[in-house]
């Protein structure tokens, strides 16, 4: 049995940590022999305008309690937890335990498994929601780790972006670099919102999302990372604008018809294709939209949250995935 969990966001205030720690307990460890992976989605932490070591230390139960489990575990960093890469090159672990796998030995940004003949990606997700600006967002998510607390200026902010930006590609670079005052704080508002404003759950305002990722984003930077030419980029992306007009015309996500709502599930699949080399015939796992669902007929499943009162998890076993509430 593998189990996938994501987006705890240990560390703010809305995280369902009591939740999740009855998941470990009452759950996770009496199946300890039938569980062989626990897959953790990223943003497991949440340590956007947070004190790294803070978060770590106020959740040392929970991370002692998750590297404890003998099964094998994997941590796939998320948008909100993406400082773990720098942090854990500088270091072994950040969890010292007498486990032989804690859960920052492994921590990578994909994992592929096959499971009874079910080829299996997981990822975090936020590779699929924010494919076309994919390299400026994850260091902005980088930057976001590192800004102490939420009443840093919006100038110290992007002093930290600046100096990520240095390994970008020039082009891209060189965008990023001359924003306008105004772009940038339009930016910073709209990537840097409320946990529940990712882009599976804005219920408007897509579109205008994809104009602003636009301007610090370079197709040619898309084609250098996938194996598809710049031509097909580009019609993927027209794709991509008609639906997110599509969408933004809907008051909310949840009453999207069934059939655009397969027609997204399917532009998804084909936008981690370009960022993540999702293969053909494998099951996308993911988390980032904090909404539970499993697609059997697009192969695709998030694995929902654990913010305030909800509590959830993927279960795939025998060659099928499943969807679980706690």
């Amino acid at each position: 049995m593998i189990i996938a969990v994501g987006d705890l966001h240990l560390g703010s205030q809305m995280a369902n940590k009591s939740g999740f720690s009855s998941f470990v307990q009452e759950f996770l460890k009496p199946n300890q022999e039938d569980i062989s992976h626990l897959i953790l989605l990223g943003d497991i932490l949440d340590l956007w305008r947070n004190k790294n070591s803070q978060v770590i230390v106020q959740n040392l139960d929970i991370l002692t309690e998750l590297g404890q489990l003998d099964m094998k575990k994997n941590y796939l960093v998320g948008n909100h937890d993406y400082a773990l890469l720098s942090l854990l090159s500088n270091q072994k672990s950040l969890l010292v335990t007498h486990e032989p796998v804690g859960i920052f030995d492994h921590v990578s940004e994909t994992l592929s498994l096959e499971s009874k003949g079910l080829k299996l990606k997981f990822i975090h997700g936020h590779q699929v929601d924010y494919w076309s600006a994919l390299r400026f967002y994850e260091i902005f998510s980088q930057a976001m780790c590192f800004v102490d607390s939420e009443d840093q200026e919006l100038s110290d902010v992007w002093n930290i972006i600046y100096s990520f930006a240095e390994s970008l590609p020039e082009k891209t670079r060189d965008l990023v670099r001359n924003l306008s005052h105004n772009t940038r704080f339009e930016l910073e508002q709209k990537l840097a919102g409320p946990l529940e404003g990712n882009i599976q759950e804005e219920k408007t305002g897509l579109y205008h999302e994809w104009e602003l990722l636009r301007k610090v984003s370079d197709f040619e930077d898309v084609a250098d990372g996938s194996l598809e030419p710049l031509y097909v980029i580009k019609q993927f992306a027209e794709k991509w604008e008609r639906i997110l007009k599509v969408i933004d015309q809907y008051s909310e996500v949840s009453i999207l018809p069934p059939h655009l709502v397969k027609e997204v599930h399917k532009m998804r699949m084909e936008a981690a294709a370009l960022t993540v080399g999702l293969q053909e015939g494998e099951f996308l796992i993911r988390g980032h939209g904090h909404k539970l669902y499993v697609s059997e007929e697009t192969k695709i499943a998030d694995a929902g949250c654990w913010l305030g009162e909800k509590g959830s998890y993927l279960r795939i076993e025998d060659g099928q995935v499943s969807s679980h509430n706690w």
